[in-house]
């Protein structure tokens, strides 16, 4: 699994079982009619205005793979299957009505809604479900490499034969009539159903995409980048690009235009927080993105929610190079006992509450609380000095050695922490050198496992164990170690690849608990954070709601005077 474009984004899931009574219940889901576009007196009206950060990288979802891109396309696309609410243990239909699984685990088999059309009138069908997924396998995308979440299961197209790498030279979507297509996978994937909620399995619109380029192997859409056509609920007005995206309802949208709505979305970026502070109290923003250590500028303003919706799947750790020898001398961090003193060393309540201000609690090891296969009874390190003395003397560093912390230039939450664990280390003899880095300089050191120790951070792509610890645990060897540790668990990895392709969720849990009591015995990384959600908006403002592997749902969103 290759995430050398994952660094730094955030991109997009809980599996459901596939068979049982709770599948049972999603497939005798009945189908929802197409309505009658609002008339003219409907109650979709006003403007929705959000001051964030950030421009999309691109609008493509064969291509995307940026939050700023992520919530717009999830309001343009629809994918097959989605999520409800704050709800992350059940997959609901969208664009799928239901669906069957056959006992293999391989061949799934999705029932399509009728009725429904893209935004331009074009009729949605098995054809534009088939054309959407061979299209990001061919595509491949080289600017942010995000066909791997598909190619981890799905057979992968061969550019220079022109066909596709399984038994007959076919994809694995095929079309059984207008309204049925079938799945024929590579391997029985168990994060099959959550992979497909993210933005990557969006439908497009095939004449749309052929009228404008067409599907090119290994090659970006330029236009698909710019533009859009989707059956979501709202369409593309306009990007203006590093200043606002302006979005307009979708009359056509087969979900309906019952209850109240906003007519339009309108998106700024605005990088200063002053400036989206005084939009908000001012009333010219409904919501304003809001860093934790500005809160308490807009915290007790009439008019004004500080909403904490629970916890995100977003984590911060450090990672520790594993390896025997670094820079032609040995490691000290190669020893199991020094990690487990390093890991003890740290002051895990100092920095939860005096840098992360209280907005985020202990990352309880490589899977984060909330997502399927964590386990809430799994060991954690806690401040322990004369522990982690006794396990450096044991290993052989009773006098100590020396460390370079390297962490991302102009990230004053990572520059906190780092002065934090430099005096935590200094306690039980181990010298830290502090060095920020620009970016590209930090991950090209990363990339060639060439550090000591690293803060970073990761976010989720899919709801689903396998998105967290195969990237974190597996060795490099088979696809995994993307922060490049060097770390190497047999017993790890030989149980990572039996989770990725097990089926049944109580046996893929029991998998995972054991690479995750492993994982905290032999650490490799100091687990440091998991954030929590905060939002800030309007008092007039109804229907939010936070779900950690969704983005923002406009279509949900009211003003209420």
């Amino acid at each position: 699994m290759s995430k050398n474009a994952l660094y730094g984004i955030i991109a997009v899931v809980v599996i459901i079982i596939i068979v049982g009574a709770a599948a049972a219940v999603l497939l005798n889901k009945p189908e929802k009619e197409k309505p009658s576009p609002p008339a003219e007196e409907s109650i979709v009206s006003g403007t929705f205005t959000w001051d964030t950060i950030g421009d999309p990288q691109t609008l493509d979802p064969a291509e995307a793979y940026d939050t700023a891109s992520g919530v717009v396309i999830q309001n343009v696309y629809d994918t097959l299957v989605t999520y409800h609410g704050t709800d992350t243990k059940t997959i609901y239909p969208s664009l799928a009505t239901k669906w069957e699984v056959d006992s293999t685990g391989k061949v799934w088999t999705f029932h399509l809604r009728k009725n429904v059309t893209f935004s331009n009138g074009h009729p949605f069908n098995a054809e534009a479900v088939k054309y959407s997924f061979d299209r990001v396998l061919i595509m491949s995308s080289p600017q942010t490499g995000v066909s791997w979440i598909l190619s981890q299961f799905m057979y992968t197209y061969n550019a220079t034969t022109g066909k596709w790498n399984s038994p007959d030279g076919e994809s694995s979507v095929r079309i059984i009539d207008d309204y049925t297509v079938q799945f024929k996978l590579r391997e029985a994937y168990g994060g099959f159903l959550p992979s497909i909620a993210f933005t990557v399995a969006s439908i497009v619109d095939p004449k749309v995409v052929e009228a404008h380029g067409g599907v090119k192997p290994n090659q970006d859409n330029d236009w698909m980048s710019q533009n859009m056509v989707g059956t979501g609920p709202y369409k593309l007005v306009e990007w203006k690009h590093n200043a606002y995206i302006k979005l307009e309802y979708n009359p056509n949208y087969w979900g309906g235009w019952e209850g109240k709505h906003f007519k339009y979305i309108m998106i700024k970026n605005i990088p200063e927080v002053a400036t989206r502070e005084q939009e908000l109290l001012k009333g010219d923003a409904d919501m304003a993105y809001i860093p934790v250590n500005h809160l308490n500028d807009v915290k007790g303003q009439e008019g004004i929610v500080v909403d904490e919706g629970g916890l995100t799947y977003n984590v911060d750790m450090i990672e520790m190079n594993c390896r025997p020898t670094y820079q032609n001398k040995t490691n000290p961090l190669h020893s199991k006992l020094v990690r487990q003193a390093i890991s003890y060393a740290i002051d895990y309540d100092t920095i939860l509450e005096n840098i992360y201000m209280g907005y985020a609690i202990q990352l309880q090891g490589p899977i984060p609380k909330g997502m399927p296969g964590h386990d809430d009874n799994l060991f954690m390190y806690h401040q322990d000095l004369d522990k982690a003395k006794q396990l450096l003397k044991q290993a052989g560093y009773e006098n100590g050695f020396s460390v370079t912390l390297i962490y991302n230039q102009g990230n004053d939450v990572r520059a906190h922490i780092a002065q934090i664990v430099k005096e935590n280390l200094a306690q039980i003899g181990i010298s830290v050198e502090i060095q920020e880095l620009a970016w590209p300089t930090l991950l090209d050191k990363m990339d060639r496992g060439d550090y000591s120790m690293i803060i970073v951070g990761w976010a989720p792509d899919y709801n689903d164990p396998d998105d967290y610890a195969f990237p974190f645990l597996a060795s490099y060897e088979i696809g995994g170690d993307t922060y490049r540790t060097g770390w190497h668990n047999d017993t790890v990895d030989k149980l990572l690849m039996e989770a990725k392709y097990e089926v049944d969720q109580d046996k893929r849990a029991q998998l995972y608990k054991k690479v995750q009591e492993i994982a905290m015995e032999d650490p490799s990384f100091i687990y440091l954070a998991q954030w929590k959600h905060v939002a800030v908006y309007r008092a007039w403002l109804k229907g939010y709601y936070y779900n950690p592997v969704m983005q923002l749902d406009f279509y949900h969103l009211y003003k209420e005077e």
